[in-house]
């Protein structure tokens, strides 16, 4: 199942030792191979100065359990079969704040 822009999801934890972890997609139907794959930010419950804050306003629909952060400056490709379900859907805001902080660590201004 392919899931839309701003959807929050449980995918695999590439970057620690947990089975899963919550990531937004960032990605459109434009990416290559949309009917496999998107780009999805990684969400994480760690504070850090650079990380956006995701707050119930942000949710159009559903939410996440703890205060969680998204580290928009870790993208990673995940297949749609490797999502385990959806946790919830993001306001077009704050995706595009997310989408846009990604893009300026690659230089897009």
């Amino acid at each position: 199942m392919a899931y839309s822009r701003g959807a929050v999801v449980k995918g695999p934890d590439l970057f620690a030792d947990y089975d899963y972890r919550p990531y937004v997609r960032v990605s459109d139907d434009t990416h290559p191979f949309s009917d496999e794959e998107a780009l999805y930010a990684a969400v994480t419950t760690t504070r850090r100065s650079i990380a956006i804050l995701l707050t119930p306003n942000d949710f159009a629909a559903g939410g996440l359990p703890r205060e969680s952060y998204v580290n928009s400056w870790i993208i990673a490709p995940l297949r749609h079969a490797d999502i385990h379900g959806k946790e919830g859907q993001l306001v077009e805001e704050i995706v595009e704040t997310i989408a846009g902080e990604a893009a300026s660590y690659l230089g897009v201004k």
